[in-house]
């Protein structure tokens, strides 16, 4: 029988109700789970750890780094791994994850919920039993099992606060479907070609920019004079930006001129950033801005974050951006 480690971060998974005001708070998620879904024991010998019991808007570098050192550790002791975190900020840590366990030779499936386990109607439960199961299957890749669906980490995003189905990745296919049977997209799938290594570090050195109509880039201005060392500037549609009375132009130029690159993406989720298709775009473009392509921001905001551990050099920082790293470009 295979071995899975279970993770447990936090999150709506694990809660339970407290009464008599019934706020959800973090519950003994290792005597509960098992005791709730009791299938798991026949798909796999589970044990459990609990690095953490956070929130997911609180899980950040350091969390990362936990995660990622625990399940490098235990890599050989398990056929797989699955990681219960909120579903907040959950791309951010499959995007992290992926990012720091290179050529991962083994399947990292995170998984939650939109309702507490022991709420009537969870997802919960199908959720934990498709994790566990994938976690069993030969799948080098840091995945989101969520909703039904088996999807890239580092290419999705939640798309829903309410759905089921909260998670997708815009520009990438699902690497499988489960339903009767579990369906899995062979060619989707990375291959690794060399040895795993764990590559720990963050710096949280990057700032997300929203780029809106009427807003003066004059605000952000400061930013510039800070120890930031890059930036992610959401434009729209294909990555456009206002280059008129509220021109980013000078924004973008002056960061480039102080060593600071300046990556553009969107607020659309579909489709690739294009800064040749129109004059606004280019003239960001023609400043020094670099587009994403198809990396979604928040995939973006993480590999910068382990770029810049790496070298704080803008030509460094661009040349790994281009890099594909994880199947994230």
């Amino acid at each position: 029988m295979k071995k899975i480690l279970l993770i447990h971060t936090g999150g709506t998974f694990g809660m339970v109700p407290s009464h008599p005001n019934k706020i959800l708070k973090p519950g003994s998620f290792q005597n509960e789970v098992l005791t709730r879904v009791p299938e798991l024991q026949k798909l796999a010998a589970i044990d459990v750890a609990i690095p953490f019991n956070l929130d997911s808007s609180d899980i950040a570098g350091e969390e990362w780094d936990i995660l990622g050192r625990l399940i490098f550790e235990n890599l050989d002791d398990y056929d797989g791994f699955v990681v219960i975190h909120g579903t907040d900020t959950m791309v951010y840590t499959a995007a992290a994850l992926s990012f720091s366990l290179s050529n991962l030779p083994k399947p990292v499936v995170l998984t939650g919920s939109q309702r507490p386990l022991s709420k009537l109607r969870s997802d919960a439960r199908f959720n934990l039993i498709d994790a566990v199961e994938l976690a069993t299957m030969e799948i080098p890749e840091v995945m989101i099992v969520f909703g039904g669906h088996v999807l890239r980490g580092n290419r999705a995003k939640k798309i829903s606060v309410t759905r089921y189905e909260a998670f997708d990745t815009p520009n990438f296919p699902h690497l499988g479907e489960i339903g009767l049977h579990i369906e899995i997209k062979k060619q989707h799938l990375q291959s690794p070609d060399k040895s795993m290594a764990f590559f720990p570090g963050f710096r949280q050195q990057v700032a997300v920019i929203s780029a809106q109509p009427g807003f003066a880039p004059d605000y952000h201005i400061p930013l510039l004079h800070s120890d930031l060392k890059a930036f992610i500037l959401l434009g729209f549609g294909s990555g456009n930006l206002p280059a008129r009375s509220f021109d980013w132009t000078p924004f973008v130029k002056e960061a480039t001129q102080n060593g600071k690159p300046v990556f553009i993406g969107s607020h659309s989720p579909h489709g690739r950033i294009d800064l040749n298709l129109y004059e606004c775009a280019r003239r960001a473009m023609e400043a020094g801005a670099v587009g994403l392509g198809e990396m979604t921001y928040e995939a973006a905001y993480v590999k910068l974050q382990k770029i810049l551990v790496k070298s704080t050099k803008m030509d460094d920082i661009i040349a790994l951006m281009e890099q594909n790293w994880a199947g994230e470009k």
